[in-house]
């Protein structure tokens, strides 16, 4: 399937948008009264949390009539033109291709925002759009409201990732100036920013983080590696002449596969079709993990076999 094609900001359907009637008849094919109505819903997201680490983190998910919205403002900003530093929210690139970018014998330093998207707040929405899609404040006020959740970008709507991009593209703009002129590699992967080469130092990650705090945002995650080092860089190994699964990914890679044995028949199933999306995964950093896919699929054609054959009171 051929990719879409993007274009330039300045080609956007919301690029210099004047009119409230004109976004809600032009962009979202509704009555501007609907449009306007859903604004000042206060219920239009579904708030839970779920683990993260040792603490729980809050997920705002848009309810289905405000995330028809979301998707076809995802699917404008998906179009516009992204820097070659960014890694995320791209056609053909992920946390992989993030992770290639910094093979090699060098020094390697990065960080990550603290909090991206609570740091994502309305202000900076309302900027995005009027300042640099030159939105009228009516209409950027508008479109701030209907992707904005407490105030923030919402963590569990498509549109977020891009958008908080490009709320912070100065700040990531003006990182990756920082390191054309010190000749070093920069790349972005959402809020995980990495610099490789030989001047990617303490000193360089210090200024990195100047310029971090001068944009008003927080970073935390900071590291420095020395050129012999294994790097991690987006949950990848990086060496000196490659890019690698952890060891200890890989250990309970084997360890789940060990597993696959125990419980009922559909939870064996599930298991195995997970079990084989995460191998897939992992081979697209090390081919040779694609060994492990025929005796997985043997598993599970075994494990659909018994299921087939046993009575519903079995299973």
């Amino acid at each position: 399937m051929k990719s879409r094609k993007t274009y330039p900001i300045d080609q956007c359907p919301l690029y210099r948008l004047q009119s409230r009637k004109k976004l809600a008849k032009d962009v979202f094919n509704l009555e501007l009264s609907h449009l306007e109505s859903l604004a000042k819903n206060t219920s239009n997201y579904r708030i839970f949390k779920i683990p993260s680490g040792d603490k729980e983190r809050q997920v705002e998910v848009p309810k289905p009539i405000l995330e028809r919205i979301h998707r076809r403002l995802f699917a404008l900003l998906e179009r516009i033109h992204k820097p070659p530093y960014l890694q995320s929210g791209v056609k053909g690139r992920s946390y992989i291709t993030n992770a290639q970018l910094h093979v090699g014998l060098a020094p390697l330093v990065k960080l990550d925002v603290k909090k991206f998207y609570p740091s994502i707040d309305s202000a900076r929405v309302y900027r995005f759009f009027n300042t640099i899609l030159l939105c009228s404040p009516d209409v950027s006020g508008l479109l701030t409201k209907l992707t904005t959740c407490e105030g923030h970008v919402p963590t569990g709507s498509c549109v977020s990732q891009l958008l908080a991009f490009f709320a912070a593209k100065p700040m990531f703009d003006e990182l990756d100036y920082l390191a054309t002129k010190q000749s070093l590699r920069f790349s972005c992967y959402v809020d995980d920013m990495t610099f490789s080469g030989t001047l990617a130092t303490p000193s360089l990650l210090w200024a990195a983080k100047q310029i971090v705090h001068s944009h008003g945002f927080g970073y935390h995650k900071d590291r420095c590696y020395t050129a012999e080092q294994d790097k991690l860089v987006t949950g990848v190994m990086v060496t000196s002449d490659r890019i690698a699964i952890l060891p200890s990914r890989e250990f309970e890679l084997w360890r789940k596969t060990q597993d696959l044995g125990t419980g009922d028949i559909e939870q064996r199933i599930a298991a195995v079709n997970s079990l084989i999306g995460t191998v897939v995964a992992a081979s697209q950093i090390e081919a040779r993990l694609l060994s492990r896919l025929k005796r997985l699929k043997g598993i599970k054609a075994a494990f659909e076999q018994e299921a087939s054959t046993s009575s519903p009171s079995q299973r």
